[in-house]
């Protein structure tokens, strides 16, 4: 039986992940969302479809760790941890292509587009591996947005649409990175 989710949040959820997809910043069961509520999180289950999400769909996550509704996202942890460490309100994973692209040879992404200046500064690379839970939600709490060293980009923001426009905005400086044939390390 699907939560009762807050048509406020289902809605938003639905058009982000809608919009991560028909963006292909997701592939069709990639990336996650969620949302802060007070001390606990609604967030997209494990192996969601972004692009059709359902309430059937949503975890209610409680600051304890149990959750009710299907199984949440393998993300949880990492969400949680944002939450604790930052003022964020919700928290968006997607797997942009160019970025994931630039994500192997840099330490740290610095756009060079005016737009990706504007809105970005310089995007964190964090390597995969024990600590990564921890050094994303640390760079979070400093930046809109991080990398994951060949995997994706985690943004977060006072809303959904926010944490959004941080991803297409890191996924169009990427691009044009790439277009402009900057690949190697920055």
């Amino acid at each position: 039986m699907p939560l009762n989710v807050p048509p406020g949040v289902l809605k938003e959820m639905q058009e982000v992940g809608r919009d991560l997809y028909r963006l292909a910043l997701v592939t069709s069961h990639g990336g996650n969302l969620s949302v802060r509520a007070g001390h606990d999180m609604w967030i997209t289950g494990t192996g969601t479809m972004l692009g059709h999400l359902e309430a059937r769909h949503i975890s209610l996550v409680h600051a304890g760790g149990s959750h009710e509704g299907p199984p949440p996202s393998s993300d949880t942890v990492l969400h949680a941890t944002v939450y604790a460490l930052s003022g964020a309100q919700a928290v968006v994973h997607a797997h942009p292509r160019h970025a994931i692209a630039l994500s192997f040879d840099a330490g740290v992404f610095v756009p060079g587009d005016f737009e990706g200046q504007l809105h970005l500064d310089e995007v964190p690379v964090i390597e995969q591996g024990p600590r990564q839970v921890e050094q994303v939600a640390h760079s979070l709490a400093a930046s809109r947005a991080v990398l994951l060293r060949g995997h994706g980009a985690y943004a977060r923001g006072a809303t959904l649409w926010e944490a959004l426009h941080w991803i297409t905005a890191l996924e169009e400086s990427a691009h044009i990175a790439w277009l402009r044939g900057h690949h190697g390390p920055r």
